[in-house]
């Protein structure tokens, strides 16, 4: 009996590994049409997946169960099986898809269609079209508030943040931020928007309540120009990461004093981020290097580089 016992447990602790969550992160490769698949808890590539042309904006549905890509040449959203790791269709989605937000419960997609200026929101069970709005010139960066009822979408040329109630279907205010607003995203809470804009150099912060800035964040290191790109925030919303593009720097903000703290070194170009979920991991897309860098948040390191394919652009993690 002893001896069954003690086989039990050597069978089970043998399993451990394979019973244990392993977040995957996805990585979309606009240039080689493919999805990098890398586990989280080993930072190895375990998977690459062929998808449409051009694939940039990509989410998650809420139970990690569906892939979406934004596909720039197809028109179209992309759906990616991610049990089998194969694409399984497409979903219409206007004209030239750039980026996309999913809403809390999965049941929308709000996606930035940049040449057409407009902004398509989608039903995820139906793949129907429910409203095309207008918003501004050559948009972009698309966020969704963590309550599902508001949605930014920022705009490259007309330098503005159109503002969406999700329950009217309509753009409900526009705000004037710094050039080329190029993402934006919410504080856990929903209080406060964060803008990056590439030209102006700047990390607008938006009071979510008045739809108003209500602080600027330069980004500047010496005379070395930094130029925000993507952005995210911390699960405990103390901190703001930037992407610098060019720069090959992540830009570490300190939420309550709105200052740099920090700027890490990256690959090159980075532009999409994703935080794991306790968010002790950092995840960076670099267009050029072709790889991906992860940062350990609390030392403000890169502990990682992974190969992605050719031009890695966004990054989505399992929640």
């Amino acid at each position: 009996m002893n001896q069954l016992i003690i086989t039990l447990v050597l069978v089970y602790f043998s399993l451990l590994p394979e019973l244990i969550a392993r977040p995957l992160a996805y990585v979309s490769n606009e240039r080689s049409n493919s999805v990098t698949v890398i586990d989280t808890a080993t930072d190895e590539v375990v998977d690459t997946i062929a998808v449409g042309s051009r694939p940039r904006g990509i989410g998650l549905s809420p139970d990690g169960s569906i892939l979406y890509l934004a596909l720039g040449r197809d028109d179209a959203i992309g759906v990616v099986d991610t049990k089998s790791g194969k694409q399984t269709g497409e979903i219409s989605s206007g004209s030239d898809p750039e980026a996309f937000s999913i809403s809390p419960e999965g049941h929308r997609l709000y996606v930035s269609n940049e040449d057409a200026n407009t902004a398509s929101i989608i039903d995820t069970q139906t793949h129907e079209i429910l409203a095309i709005l207008p918003v501004g010139i050559e948009p972009e960066g698309v966020a969704v508030s963590p309550n599902g009822k508001t949605v930014y979408v920022t705009a490259e040329t007309s330098h503005t943040v159109s503002v969406i109630d999700t329950e009217a279907l309509e753009v409900v205010s526009t705000i004037l931020v710094e050039s080329r607003p190029r993402a934006a995203a919410f504080s856990p809470d929903g209080n406060r928007a964060y803008v990056t804009s590439e030209i102006g150099g700047i990390v607008s912060v938006i009071d979510t309540k008045t739809n108003k800035v209500t602080g600027s964040i330069k980004l500047e290191q010496g005379d070395k120009p930094i130029k925000p790109m993507g952005v995210v925030v911390s699960p405990d919303g103390k901190r703001i990461y930037v992407a610098t593009g060019w720069a090959n720097l992540v830009a570490v903000i300190d939420a309550a004093t709105n200052t740099v703290t920090t700027y890490i070194p990256v690959g090159m170009r980075v532009w999409g981020l994703a935080l794991t979920k306790d968010g002790k991991k950092l995840y960076t897309a670099n267009g050029v290097s072709n790889d991906v860098s992860v940062i350990d948040t609390e030392i403000n390191k890169v502990v990682a580089t992974i190969p992605a394919g050719e031009g890695p652009w966004g990054i989505a993690i399992e929640m």
